[in-house]
């Protein structure tokens, strides 16, 4: 399940929708990327499974009670999302990841007892190199940006994506399906099916994510 969350509240180890279009998200393959954070971050307890040459995703409800653990041996990993103005080209996207990417954010919060993602939040520099489990992803603050009235102006005539809805859980009865099924059903999330060439989110592995990978199990340097 994904839950709204305060910027303290990111592990150690309502906005109005957007829902007449379809949501964006921002892929970091290698490059730079500038975003500026945009309202608040939710969490979430995520499966991630290669089959066929594609991800499938789904968003669990309790990561330690569920089929996919019980029955594959399978842990989610632990993922935050928030909305973001993607500098390249202006436009709202979606931005997930990891602790890795979302403890900076929380750096900045923890130091300057702002949200990131208010009007007097502040840009961030995203640097990916390499790809598979060779990427790299640095994320350093970049500047500190107030937004101007033509761009709440923007955000409100345009509105957020409405993270809560999709990155909804999917019902247990429902998980192993969507995972592993033939044809994966569309319940528990809106977001797109990548191929293995093309993966989602800014911490996309090569394999199948569990709690004893270093995604996940990094302590975050404060």
């Amino acid at each position: 399940m994904s839950q709204v969350i305060e910027w303290n509240q990111i592990s150690e180890g309502g906005n109005k929708s957007n829902s007449g279009s379809k949501a964006v998200f921002l892929r970091l393959n290698a490059g730079t990327y500038v975003v500026r954070l945009i309202g608040t971050l939710v969490a979430m307890n995520k499966f991630m499974v290669e089959k066929d040459g594609r991800w499938r995703s789904a968003v669990c409800e309790d990561p330690n009670n569920n089929p996919v653990t019980k029955n594959h041996g399978l842990n989610p990993s632990e993922r935050y999302a928030i909305n973001v103005i993607d500098r390249a080209d202006g436009e709202v996207k979606i931005l997930e990841g990891g602790v890795k990417v979302f403890g900076e954010f929380k750096k900045y919060y923890k130091h300057t007892q702002k949200n990131p993602g208010g009007r007097d939040g502040a840009d961030f520099k995203i640097v990916v190199t390499g790809a598979g489990r060779s990427k790299k992803i640095v994320t350093t603050f970049e500047r500190n940006t107030v937004l101007t009235d033509d761009e709440v102006n923007f955000l409100k005539e345009r509105g957020l994506n409405k993270l809560e809805e999709i990155f909804k859980s999917t019902p247990d009865a429902e998980l192993e399906a969507k995972l592993f099924g033939d044809s994966p059903s569309t319940s528990g999330t809106t977001e797109q099916k990548p191929s293995a060439n093309d993966t989602l989110g800014v911490e996309a592995p090569s394999g199948n994510i569990s709690f004893n990978t270093e995604e996940v199990s990094e302590d975050l340097p404060f």
